[in-house]
């Protein structure tokens, strides 16, 4: 009896574990259902490493390469969030950039304004592009405070209706287009820049696609104050919220790939995701492109500050045009989120 009770977690573990992965190749459907197992992948991972140390003590050794097989499945995941052996690329020939990515949550976090401090931790890294998600608007800034504060970037393009999540660009160099791009049945939005850089043309495509509404519920969901009959009813409707804007999320990221692969310049993609690099929304974005953390990064890497500090879903990903030397993403008190910040070179192709 105790062996059935074995087997059945590890083929229930297992079979998660396979899910997971498909749920990084295909979307919508139930698929969309599915894509919420993404979020629980380091326990799934956790429960499946420990059947194989478990059941290298059993009579039937055999069977841990059946969990071990599903840990191994997830390889790529791992290697997108924790870097043991970087491999930065040599210092080229080309124009040094910096680019930072951050999500501030309008530089307003824990009741504080945050503006002064982060532009303050901002500009020691000189950035040559600075892409905002949550960017301060009127509510929370007069925007002479705003374009003050990042004073060294001559250049910026914002989003102005106030109906979606403002996002900005600011730039060392010429912004000399902008297409914003607004979601359907969303907050969310991207916004897209070039930027001339030496005569030539780089493609910025600044991202906060659609929210997993986690925060919206975590405060009922724990409130001990609560009854098990709302708490129950909040866990509900937060699986069909995960669910539906799983859904939004992938239709937004195929949009940002049809602009990808229709650009005439080298691009980078960031922003924040608000997925993991165990879902569709990261494969589908990443492509054929480079993962700066992946490229130059090191140790274990989250972005988002809250939940334990499991979640990366803050990304820079760029062309082959562009080679990375660090990628960083220090743990500011000034949002929930870290900012990701890319250091390296741009070289044209002729």
């Amino acid at each position: 009896m105790r062996s059935w009770i074995n087997k059945g977690f590890i083929l229930f573990f297992a079979a998660l574990s396979v899910l997971v992965r498909l749920a990084s190749v295909y979307a919508g459907g139930i698929w969309s259902w599915l894509s919420i197992l993404t979020l629980a992948l380091w326990g799934i991972l956790a429960m499946n490493l420990l059947l194989f140390v478990v059941q290298l003590f059993t009579k039937k050794r055999w069977m841990a390469a059946v969990p071990l097989s599903a840990v191994l499945l997830h390889t790529d995941y791992l290697y997108a969030v924790c870097q043991v052996f970087p491999n930065p690329s040599e210092a080229e020939d080309g124009i040094p950039l910096t680019l930072i990515t951050y999500n501030t949550s309008h530089f307003y976090w824990e009741k504080q304004y945050t503006l002064k401090e982060a532009s303050a931790c901002i500009e020691k890294y000189q950035p040559d592009i600075l892409c905002l998600q949550e960017a301060p608007g009127e509510t929370y800034y007069h925007q002479d405070s705003v374009r003050q504060a990042f004073g060294s970037l001559k250049y910026r393009c914002c989003s102005f209706r106030t109906d979606h999540s403002p996002l900005a660009i600011y730039s060392r160099y010429p912004i000399v287009s902008v297409k914003e791009a607004y979601y359907i049945d969303s907050w969310n939005m991207s916004l897209i820049a070039d930027i001339r850089i030496a005569d030539r043309y780089v493609r910025v495509i600044n991202n906060h696609l659609e929210t997993t509404s986690v925060n919206a519920y975590r405060g009922i969901i724990t409130a001990p104050d609560k009854s098990w009959r709302i708490r129950m009813k909040a866990v509900k409707d937060l699986v069909w919220k995960l669910a539906d804007n799983n859904r939004k999320r992938a239709l937004q990221a195929d949009y940002i790939r049809r602009q990808i692969d229709r650009s005439p310049y080298p691009v980078i993609v960031c922003g924040d995701f608000n997925d993991t690099p165990a879902s569709y929304v990261y494969h589908r974005l990443k492509g054929s492109l480079t993962d700066g953390f992946q490229e130059c990064g090191r140790g274990y890497r989250y972005t988002f500050r809250q939940l334990c500090r499991l979640w990366r879903i803050d990304y820079i990903l760029h062309a082959k045009d562009f080679a990375g030397t660090a990628s960083v993403s220090p743990d500011w008190p000034y949002s929930d989120h870290n900012p990701v910040i890319w250091t390296g070179t741009v070289k044209f192709s002729p």
